[in-house]
């Protein structure tokens, strides 16, 4: 576990018990909002590897919040803490959801499993590292919770940095299939990469398509 890992924490202005020294007892940052608006801020400005939505402070039951980060980014991990009698299924934008009440170990247990940590294989090629077992990308100081998928094809291209991968070789690799009639997964699957590891996904200069060819990975 990263312990200087940033914790965004979603909760009322004047909440009766903050979750904050719980958090920062523990050694993360965290990364404050009371709102939709102001957690996208802090998306932005503070980088934190998940989100805590304490509904039970808000005004709201969190779906709204929770859509809204999601939006943004696809694979964020989301932890929302609810009131007793919310029905979980509602929510269907976060990744745990919790009820209160509500004992620190359960809380510190969940953000503890959606954090990158010491253990596992991990692929490092120029500012990259990927931890195959938590599923955590970290570019520089910013790290991003990776999909199954999406981490076996990053991983292809950690293992084979500033090299021309083919689509065929892309679809054996990581979709484990020699079928090359439909490649709009890899698109799809390369854009997602794209938007969380560009500076400006529509001019990459990361991973970039080799028109009628494939994908190379500059590092």
């Amino acid at each position: 576990m990263s312990l200087s890992a940033t914790i965004l924490l979603v909760e009322g202005a004047r909440p009766a018990t903050s979750l904050a020294p719980l958090l920062e007892n523990k050694g993360y940052a965290v990364a404050r909002a009371s709102n939709a608006k102001e957690a996208f801020n802090r998306l932005k400005i503070d980088a934190p590897a998940l989100a805590v939505v304490d509904c039970t402070t808000l005004h709201t039951d969190g779906s709204k919040i929770c859509a809204e980060l999601r939006s943004h980014l696809d694979s964020f991990p989301i932890v929302i803490i609810v009131r007793a009698g919310t029905n979980p299924a509602k929510i269907d934008c976060a990744d745990t959801v919790l009820t209160r009440p509500l004992s620190p170990r359960k809380l510190l247990n969940r953000v503890k499993h959606f954090l990158p940590n010491s253990t596992g294989e991990v692929l490092k090629a120029g500012d990259f590292s990927l931890n195959l077992d938590s599923r955590f990308l970290r570019l520089n100081k910013t790290e991003f919770h990776l999909t199954p998928m999406q981490t076996r094809l990053m991983e292809a291209f950690l293992r084979k940095p500033n090299e021309l991968l083919s689509r065929a070789y892309l679809m054996k690799t990581v979709w484990k299939t020699s079928y090359t009639g439909d490649t709009r997964t890899i698109e799809v699957h390369v854009r997602w990469l794209r938007e969380m590891i560009e500076f400006d996904p529509k001019v990459p200069k990361r991973l970039l398509t080799v028109r009628g060819m494939g994908y190379r990975l500059m590092i």
